[in-house]
């Protein structure tokens, strides 16, 4: 036992005595709140070393309130708990309070993901992690939790939360690829819900689906796996009774048809009334896939829908997307719920109560997956809009937003803002993160593959090259979430795993499109670097990026390379077959002559690292010849 531990004991009791004392005297202080208090509310700080140097100088907590716009149990915990004024009293005098918005600030808010939003999180003096809440929390089980924690400071009783988040691993992993992909694959698998489709016994969508689903149908596609792909296709049907009817849109959570116990304020819609823009470009994606393989007009209906919602809700002037829309609206009648106000079937009798606020904050990631999930819209079923909605945002953004180092900037704040009274600060200072740059990374590759044209290659290129600059631990390889700055001498940087999973994807596809042999072992290298068996297990089923990754990895690309004059009509025929035919590892681009030879007619060649198909210069032949490469390479 260390010296501190025995004395810590040896005084524990008599400490104790005290911290009652004081307690008491906390406790009459906090009954007799001013109206001033109360007035001025909760002196919140930003994530800044400045923040937590002063929580060292004055012995105080750190209580970090993580949470997003649009999150129901987030405005609740606002409204009610934030504005108490007992609190408030509370946490102005024994703490250090900060907040963050976990989109403007995608590495801390994956750090705290595991508490879900609202994440109350608890750090000592030294930020040590002491405790962690899940969930809204009202006044009268939030106070005795803030001073269950001032009792133990005072008596030196704080002990480290043995949940705390992990940091970045210390070693690279060495064990083969395709042994860590199948555990992945095994612990996906135990929460598949085969009846009804999804990941959850209790409910359909979410935003971290969209991975695992895509995931899902790569499988049924490379072991020919009937019963993966009827598992799939009931997922993407859930988003369609997901779909708001009266705006468009799903609902970020819904709960399957014949589901018993569901609450009783979203029994009349069978969904938790929050709409997120990751679950719109999950479904978005979902809606594709499947009509491309089964071609049922159902989904065709379902995208219009969808794109209804997203132009006239959560498209901004300048075509990027916001990222959420609040559950309530300012004029829900007491003794209204939500779920009732979402209940209601016109467009009339909703707009009687006001329609609820839209986050008018734009993040570079969330337009990533939406940009992304646009030309998968495109491809699948051929109305123009789609691609052009998708061009439109990536040229917004990298007119607004490229950094002069090649990196994207994450948040900005907009004209578009006045008005709507955030929950948290927007961070908006300029800094590169891992989500940014691998998701919008992906975007620019989607273009390159929908259009064959350069400029999205080289974009993506001058992105990939920034992010190795910026994020890349040159020594143990993966990405830290953000780049390291003064907070991280006191919190250990992190290589997220859902992220570097997202990014080992954008480089293994930027390698294989620009042949460029910097890119080559970025993949690879960066899996090993984060994929430790103990963080893969807690994670859970958040683990779909990373699944993906792997799977491109082991499976290896099948590359439709289209070689001859991009703009003969021949070369443009193959073009098109080539982005109508369904596969989940097509990588397909235009080609000079030089790999492959020069012929008297434009042809492609399908290839993966251990064979190429014959010279196709037959569009009808494309499906035909890539059927061959459904299975993973051998080499």
């Amino acid at each position: 036992m260390s010296e501190f531990r025995m004395l810590q004991r040896t005084f524990f009791f008599p400490v104790l005595l005290l911290a009652a004392a004081i307690l008491a005297s906390i406790t009459a202080t906090v009954n007799a709140a001013t109206e001033s208090s109360s007035t001025h509310g909760i002196a919140w700080k930003d994530w800044t070393i400045a923040a937590f140097d002063l929580a060292k100088t004055q012995d105080k907590i750190i209580l970090v309130n993580v949470g997003m716009e649009g999150c129901a149990a987030c405005e609740r915990m606002e409204r009610l708990t934030y504005a108490d004024p007992a609190v408030i009293q509370l946490i102005n005098e024994h703490f250090i309070p900060i907040a963050v918005d976990s989109e403007a600030r995608p590495d801390i808010g994956e750090r705290y993901s595991d508490w879900a939003w609202p994440a109350t999180i608890f750090l000592a003096p030294d930020t040590t992690q002491v405790l962690a809440v899940r969930g809204n929390r009202v006044p009268r089980n939030f106070i005795p939790i803030l001073e269950d924690l001032i009792k133990k400071q005072v008596a030196g009783a704080l002990e480290p939360d043995p949940k705390s988040p992990y940091s970045a691993p210390p070693q690279p992993q060495e064990t083969e690829l395709t042994l860590i992909r199948d555990s992945v694959r095994k612990q996906l698998d135990r929460s598949l819900n085969k009846h009804y489709g999804g990941w959850s016994s209790n409910g359909i969508g979410g935003e971290q689906s969209g991975s695992r689903l895509r995931h899902l149908y790569l499988r049924a596609h490379m072991y020919n796996d009937n019963d993966l792909l009827a598992t799939a296709l009931k997922s993407s049907a859930g988003y369609i009774a997901n779909l708001d009817p009266v705006w468009g849109g799903v609902y970020s959570h819904s709960f399957p048809a014949g589901l018993e116990n569901i609450p009783a304020k979203f029994a009349r819609i069978r969904a938790i009334p929050e709409k997120r823009i990751s679950a719109q470009s999950n479904a978005i994606v979902g809606f594709a896939i499947a009509y491309q393989l089964n071609g049922d007009e159902r989904y065709v209906q379902a995208m219009r829908q969808m794109h209804t919602f997203m132009t006239d809700w959560f498209m901004a002037p300048d075509g990027t997307f916001y990222t959420n829309q609040r559950a309530e609206p300012p004029n829900l009648p007491e003794g209204m719920e939500s779920g009732d106000y979402w209940a209601l079937a016109t467009d009339h009798e909703r707009r009687k109560y006001g329609t609820p606020p839209i986050d008018q904050a734009v993040y570079t990631d969330k337009n990533g997956e939406a940009i992304a999930a646009y030309v998968r819209a495109w491809e699948a079923f051929g109305d123009d809009v789609y691609l052009q909605v998708a061009v439109r945002a990536a040229n917004t953004l990298l007119q607004k937003r490229s950094d002069a180092a090649g990196w994207i900037v994450q948040a900005a704040a907009t004209r578009d803002m006045n008005g709507y009274q955030r929950l948290r600060p927007l961070d908006d200072k300029p800094r590169p993160f891992l989500n940014a740059q691998a998701w919008f990374g992906r975007g620019l590759l989607a273009l390159y593959r929908a259009t064959g044209d350069a400029q999205w290659l080289q974009q993506a290129i001058s992105v990939g090259d920034a992010t190795l600059l910026a994020l890349e631990d040159k020594k143990l390889g993966g990405f830290y979430a953000t780049s390291v700055d003064e907070t991280a001498s006191i919190i250990a940087p992190r290589k997220s795993l859902e992220a570097n999973g997202a990014a080992a994807q954008f480089f293994y596809d930027l390698w294989v499109y620009s042949k460029q042999d910097r890119f080559a072992a970025v993949p690879e290298r960066t899996l090993r670097a984060v994929a430790q068996p103990s963080i893969i297990r807690r994670e859970g089923k958040i683990t779909g990026e990373l699944a993906m990754a792997l799977e491109k990895v082991t499976a290896s690309y099948v590359e439709f390379s289209v070689v001859g004059e991009s703009t003969l009509p021949a070369a443009q025929a193959l073009y098109k077959a080539g982005q109508q035919a369904y596969h989940p590892r097509k990588l397909l681009h235009f080609e000079e002559p030089g790999r492959y030879p020069a012929r008297k007619n434009p042809a492609m060649y399908i290839c993966n690292p251990d064979m190429c198909s014959v010279p196709i210069e037959d569009p009808a032949q494309v499906n035909t010849q890539a059927a061959a490469f459904r299975g993973p390479a051998q080499g």
